[in-house]
């Protein structure tokens, strides 16, 4: 009588197999928001990097000039020698107003939504508000 020896089966058993998927589940489940908000954190830093170049712009201007007083978000660029980012660089749309008794400009930045690379993320705004004594104070609305 022949016998036959049977061999170990070399594959992966239903249980092995649905064990890594949980542990894999886990693991995108905690590094998904951490992603997220390291990704939330670069936008804002871009858009405080570019009002931070605005507002020196700004304020060279108010020290040179003595005021804000004719300047609008269609003339910065030729009043300050701006230069926006471009879609394919910068997630955020720039701008400001100033008040009437040109004490005051409002910088602000935009989540741009038109690059797709900036969704969903970058649909808020950052503004710095400069005052004429030199103060500034930020502020940051994302969602």
């Amino acid at each position: 009588m022949a016998r036959f020896i049977r061999r170990p089966d070399r594959g992966f058993t239903l249980i092995e197999l649905v064990v890594v998927l949980a542990i894999l589940g886990i693991l995108v489940a905690l590094a998904t928001p951490r992603y997220l908000g390291v990704r939330r954190d670069a936008f804002i830093a871009e858009a405080d990097t570019v009002l931070d170049e605005l507002k020196s712009l700004a304020w060279g201007y108010y020290t040179q000039y003595g005021g804000w007083s004719g300047i609008t978000a269609a003339n910065v660029s030729a009043t300050f020698g701006f230069v926006e980012p471009p879609d394919a660089v910068g997630c955020w749309d720039y701008d400001l107003e100033s008040d009437a008794t040109a004490t005051v400009i409002v910088l602000r930045a935009t989540g741009d939504t038109t690059p797709v690379k900036c969704l969903p993320v970058n649909t808020g705004t950052v503004t710095l508000t400069v005052s004429g004594n030199g103060s500034s104070s930020r502020a940051v609305s994302l969602p």
